[in-house]
């Protein structure tokens, strides 16, 4: 089975997700990659944020994409297909992976 991947990015200047938005989604059984667990260079050493956010991406596992984008909007009450600024782009991606970690779309 393939996994849907969900990336924020911070378009026009602010995260569209709210800390809220994020704990529901984990609580919708979305995997969310906490800022505070990653080892990036982006993130100050001991720090629980990078550039304000709580986290920047989730993994919904066992969903088509289809799917894992209506669950999106059902939880977060944001479109998927939000268009953010022209300069940032859109605020929302979503990907689809092979359970090998290989893109399909």
């Amino acid at each position: 089975m393939s996994y849907i991947e969900y990336s924020s990015n911070n378009s026009g200047g602010s995260w569209w997700l709210t800390d809220k938005n994020w704990y529901d989604l984990e609580a919708a059984g979305w995997e969310v990659q906490w800022i505070k667990d990653e080892k990036s260079p982006f993130r100050e050493e001991g720090t629980e944020r990078w550039l304000g956010a709580l986290a920047r991406e989730a993994i919904r596992r066992d969903v088509t994409l289809r799917v894992a984008m209506a669950e999106f909007e059902d939880v977060t009450g944001l479109s998927p297909h939000d268009q953010g600024c022209y300069c940032c782009g859109q605020p929302h991606s979503f990907s689809e992976y092979n359970d090998d970690g290989s893109y399909i779309r």
